[in-house]
C-alpha cells in the first residue's frame, strides 16, 4: 500500500505541472532576454494567473519559428499571421503591431504609394505586412538592425525606413541622428499579435486560458499598463 501511494503521488505531481516551453526572439524593449522585456513580463504575468509553469527560450527569429513549427516548443510569441503556421492555435490578440514610415523631415513619405520608386530600408527577420513587401515598385534595402537603418536614412542612403513606432524611436535614440521623424496619424500597416500554441488538447486548453486572461486584462486596463509602461 505504501509503495502504491508513493507511485500515485509521484504521478499526480506530474499531471498539470509539466513546464510549457515558449520560444521567442529578441526585440528591443519587448524581448531583451528570457528574463527581461515587456512581452516577457506579460507572458510571466499571464502564466502566473493561469497557474502555468513555463520555460521561455530566446532564439534568433528563424530558429524560433522553426522550433515551434517542428513541435520542439509548445508555444510561440509574439505570433503574427505572416510567419505563424496555419495549424497553430491562436489566442486573442494581446498587442497590435503598427508600422510607420520614418523619413527625413524635409522629404515626408507616409504611405505605400509614397514609397514607390524609392529606396526603403527594412530590417532582416522583421515581420512586415505582405502589402508592403509584395509591392514590386519599391526598392528594398535590408540591414541587420534598426539602428543601421536609421543611420542610412540620416545619411541619405535610403529614402525611408519602415519600423514599428517604439522600436523606431528607440533606434532613433541609439543612432543619435537628427532630422528624422514619422507621422503617428498615418500608420503604414497594422498586424494583430498573439500567442500561438501547438494544436493539441493541451495547446487548445492553454490558448483558451491565456485568451481569458488577456481579455480580462484588456477590460480592466492592466494590459495597456503592462505593454505601455516603458517609454524608453
Amino acid at each position: 500500500m505504501g509503495k502504491f501511494l508513493v507511485i500515485f503521488l509521484s504521478l499526480l505531481s506530474c499531471v498539470g505541472y509539466a513546464k510549457v516551453t515558449f520560444v521567442t526572439f529578441p526585440i528591443p524593449l519587448m524581448v531583451e532576454s528570457a528574463e527581461v522585456g515587456l512581452f516577457i513580463d506579460l507572458t510571466k504575468e499571464i502564466s502566473k494567473r493561469t497557474k502555468t509553469d513555463i520555460l521561455i527560450q530566446v532564439m534568433p527569429t528563424g530558429r524560433a519559428i522553426l522550433s515551434f513549427s517542428k513541435g520542439q516548443a509548445n508555444a510561440f510569441f509574439p505570433a503574427l499571421d505572416v510567419y505563424t503556421p496555419t495549424n497553430a492555435i491562436k489566442t486573442v490578440p494581446f498587442y497590435e503591431k503598427i508600422d510607420y514610415v520614418f523619413y527625413r523631415k524635409e522629404k515626408p513619405l507616409k504611405t505605400i504609394k509614397d514609397l514607390e520608386g524609392k529606396k526603403v530600408g527594412l530590417t532582416f527577420r522583421y515581420p512586415y505586412a505582405v502589402k508592403l513587401t509584395a509591392n514590386k515598385k519599391i526598392k528594398f534595402v535590408f540591414s541587420e538592425d534598426d539602428v543601421s537603418n536609421m543611420k542610412k536614412l540620416s545619411d541619405g542612403n535610403i529614402d525611408a525606413f519602415v519600423v514599428e513606432e517604439r522600436s523606431g524611436l528607440r533606434a532613433l535614440e541609439l543612432s543619435r541622428v537628427n532630422g528624422i521623424t514619422f507621422d503617428r496619424q498615418t500608420p503604414l500597416s497594422k498586424q494583430d499579435v498573439y500567442y500561438a500554441f501547438e494544436d493539441t488538447e493541451e495547446g487548445r486548453r492553454l490558448a483558451k486560458e491565456f485568451s481569458a486572461v488577456i481579455m480580462a486584462m484588456k477590460a480592466n486596463g492592466s494590459l495597456d499598463e503592462a505593454i505601455l509602461r516603458s517609454k524608453k
